[in-house]
């Protein structure tokens, strides 16, 4: 190609390929819930704000003499496009007198593999919303450890098509496991995993692993707290509430801790307190106790029910999840294409991205800017099981 810069939306789309080989969280999120971003350029910028419906659940009743009618209970999850990811490079007449193929080695694809790093490390933050939680003192050291946290996922309701994403702590772990690396203990899929030096599919999971997983500081020491539910005053604990009623904490310390996952008997999905003890004033003894949620409650709370927290008590530090690919949401929404330069934007399965080229008079410099937007949320953070360590 005598000038590639007479065809640059060629030069977008190698840049989207490589975008989209470097990417490795954003490939398991949902894409097609945010076409509203993705169809046409329409002056996004970072801020601006779609809400998404959620489904919510319903209680079954057994069919007498007449029906028992429920409101529609559903939620929404605002998406904000939160970032706006940018790589500028000057571009000298050597640049510009590549071909397509040396100019790929030499700019593209080593700018696209660090913007597809930001935009896994945004998008991994966002895994720690999830509120599901499997937690143990020999994170998956044996099979019988995986086994448990695969049942503590299958009760998110997670679809079939489940992903395991650790960070290299835990991946370090598992490929010491002789019965996860070895290939006669999975069959030909596990000799083309060792062949590729892929995770593969173990236990019904696809298994990735992500430089890009959050980490955390430092272990945080979960809460503690014992009680019941309180439905007596038949407006309490409804699904769509954001208020979970108990009858106190009887003899137990409150020590409740923001980010708490709460369990109660009878009830598949943790519920992610928000309140914290010192919030809780005197409430001692058999004093009602209303908890702050941060997402609505999604089932049908039972009354009476024994409500406890996670990993009560311990110190906890998360290295992975499990979920599908309805867990959280991604958009790169269009940017718009300025007039007096050259320039292209290319998109393709939700992922877009934009190349500008132009002179500047101010530095006399030709750059060259690769940049994209970047919304990301917990879709549905009933379908996130965090997994981690904890204290014995």
């Amino acid at each position: 190609m005598a000038n590639i810069w007479e065809h640059p939306s060629i030069i977008a789309s190698e840049a989207l390929i490589h975008l989209e080989d470097a990417l490795v969280i954003a490939p398991l999120c949902a894409k097609d819930k945010t076409s509203d971003f993705t169809n046409k350029s329409n002056g996004w910028k970072v801020g601006d704000t779609v809400s998404f419906r959620t489904h919510g659940e319903y209680a079954v009743d057994e069919f007498t003499d007449a029906i028992s009618t429920q409101a529609i209970s559903s939620s929404t999850r605002p998406m904000t496009i939160e970032k706006h990811y940018d790589i500028s490079i000057e571009i000298t007449a050597r640049e510009q007198s590549l071909d397509l193929d040396s100019f790929v080695d030499q700019v593209i694809r080593p700018a696209t593999y660090k913007l597809a790093e930001k935009v896994d490390t945004h998008l991994g933050t966002k895994l720690l919303q999830g509120a599901g939680g499997y937690y143990s003192t020999a994170l998956f050291e044996t099979a019988g450890d995986i086994a448990q946290a695969r049942k503590t996922a299958i009760l998110q309701q997670l679809a079939m098509n489940r992903f395991c994403l650790v960070d290299l702590d835990l991946e370090a772990t598992l490929l010491g496991q002789t019965w996860f690396n070895q290939s006669q203990t999975r069959g030909g899929d596990g000799e083309i995993t060792l062949r590729n030096a892929e995770m593969g599919r173990v236990m019904g999971m696809d298994w990735y692993s992500s430089i890009a997983f959050p980490t955390e500081a430092s272990a945080e020491t979960r809460g503690t707290y014992v009680s019941t539910t309180d439905n007596s005053a038949g407006t309490k604990n409804l699904i769509g509430d954001k208020i979970l009623l108990t009858d106190g904490c009887g003899t137990s310390t409150l020590t409740l801790v923001a980010g708490d996952r709460i369990v109660i008997a009878g009830v598949r999905r943790p519920l992610i307190n928000t309140l914290v003890s010192t919030d809780a004033g005197s409430a001692t003894g058999d004093t009602v106790l209303e908890l702050t949620l941060q997402d609505p409650i999604t089932e049908v709370i039972p009354d009476g029910a024994a409500v406890t927290v996670l990993a009560s008590g311990k110190d906890t530090q998360h290295h992975g999840v499990i979920m599908d690919d309805r867990s959280l949401a991604i958009a790169f929404p269009m940017l718009d294409l300025p007039e007096d330069r050259v320039a292209a934007t290319a998109s393709n399965n939700g992922v877009s991205i934009r190349i500008v080229k132009g002179y500047d008079l101010s530095s006399k410099k030709t750059t060259m800017s690769l940049d994209l937007l970047v919304g990301a949320f917990a879709l549905d953070p009933r379908r996130i099981t965090l997994v981690g360590d904890k204290t014995a």
